[in-house]
């Protein structure tokens, strides 16, 4: 979390988010109105969120990462300008820190070159659609960051996004796995792309596909830049 975030927090009237979130910040919400619920009730949490602003509330909607990068962030504006209340509701988007960034600090220096990010979620994205972008992230040797990697209604998922990777990229490349970053129960787990043990990974977990210019130095993961050395 930000500090300008931690601080929003601590400054608006009411809060709304998903359960597993709003439980990891509860100590900051104590005096103020609550909303949470489960998964798949995002409509839900943002409908709530416009209600209550326009009852003169502030409200903060809590996302995990940031909530521009698979949040809640386009789906207010949306709903928003649907309703016919972008002029009506002030809304601002507080930058976080998403997990490609936090385990990439854990790993070492894995996306100082070009990288894009990856839900294997197809909640919301045809798993088609999912596999294409693999596929493409793949021949343009980008450093590959996988978010949602495995769950229990997909565990097949991250095996065949990891064989599609392999088909274009040596199998020796450097993946870094990271789950629960920044909180308890932290664990890293440095391999290689043919030795990537799907069978521990959940979705708790990021993945770090290195491109062709990544490697370890020792215990971190790098992928090079070009500069002269």
């Amino acid at each position: 979390m930000t500090l300008r975030a931690f601080e929003t927090i601590k400054l608006c009237e009411a809060v709304i988010g998903y359960s597993a979130y709003i439980q990891q910040i509860r100590e900051l919400l104590v005096n103020k109105h609550v909303f949470e619920n489960g998964m798949g009730k995002e409509k839900e949490r943002c409908q709530k969120a416009i209600d209550l602003a326009l009852e003169g509330k502030s409200v903060c909607m809590v996302c995990s990462g940031d909530a521009g990068l698979y949040g809640m962030a386009g789906l207010l504006y949306e709903l928003l300008e649907k309703k016919g209340l972008l002029e009506q509701v002030e809304m601002e988007v507080i930058p976080g820190v998403t997990s490609a960034l936090s385990c990439s600090a854990l790993l070492g220096a894995p996306i100082v070159e070009d990288f894009c990010t990856i839900s294997l979620s197809d909640y919301m994205t045809p798993y088609s659609t999912i596999l294409k972008r693999i596929t493409y992230a793949t021949k343009g040797d980008f450093t590959i960051v996988l978010y949602n990697p495995r769950s229990l209604q997909r565990p097949e998922y991250l095996k065949e996004a990891l064989d599609k990777v392999i088909q274009e990229r040596d199998g020796k490349t450097p993946v870094g796995i990271v789950r629960n970053a920044g909180r308890e129960g932290q664990e890293i787990i440095r391999t290689t792309l043919d030795q990537v043990p799907t069978e521990q990974v959940d979705m708790f977990c990021t993945i770090l596909i290195g491109n062709t210019k990544t490697r370890w130095i020792g215990d971190y993961m790098v992928t090079s830049r070009g500069y002269d050395l």
